[in-house]
């Protein structure tokens, strides 16, 4: 297969809106009403501390490309798989979140010491998170 035959069939709109879902869905995972409380108690951190955003604009503009990347990726390969439809694309984001991002943060995360909570917390974040951008995806295209 060649991956670079397959750009032309990526669907760049519904990758604008997924990337952008996916940023949201960050700030709104890791808002002091949903899990930034438990997040920042597993980090040892105050609400203060949590919330002040004080020289993370690096953190920010990461956070937007690798959004971004991620989100170009599953469509390269959501097409490269001929893979549509909402419930198609939301269990492959599943499938990619458990196979690569969650069994690699558990023992990544595991050797480091880092409190299953916060590891928890990230891991459904990813999950939550790939399988939103590849329901997007498959809806779109």
């Amino acid at each position: 297969m060649n991956w670079i035959s397959e750009l032309p069939n990526i669907n760049y709109m519904a990758v604008a809106v997924a990337s952008i879902a996916s940023y949201i869905l960050g700030f709104t995972w890791y808002h002091w009403a949903v899990f930034g409380e438990e997040w920042a108690k597993a980090l040892s951190i105050t609400k203060e501390q949590a919330d002040n955003t004080e020289g993370l604009g690096g953190a920010f503009a990461i956070s937007l490309i690798s959004g971004f990347v991620k989100t170009v990726c599953i469509a390269l390969l959501m097409a490269a798989m001929n893979i549509t439809g909402i419930l198609n694309g939301a269990f492959f984001g599943a499938l990619v979140a458990a196979v690569f991002i969650i069994t690699s943060l558990g023992y990544y995360n595991g050797f480091a010491r880092v409190p299953l909570k916060l590891t928890v917390i990230n891991s459904a974040h990813s999950l939550v998170e790939l399988m939103l951008i590849a329901a997007i995806i498959g809806a779109l295209s």
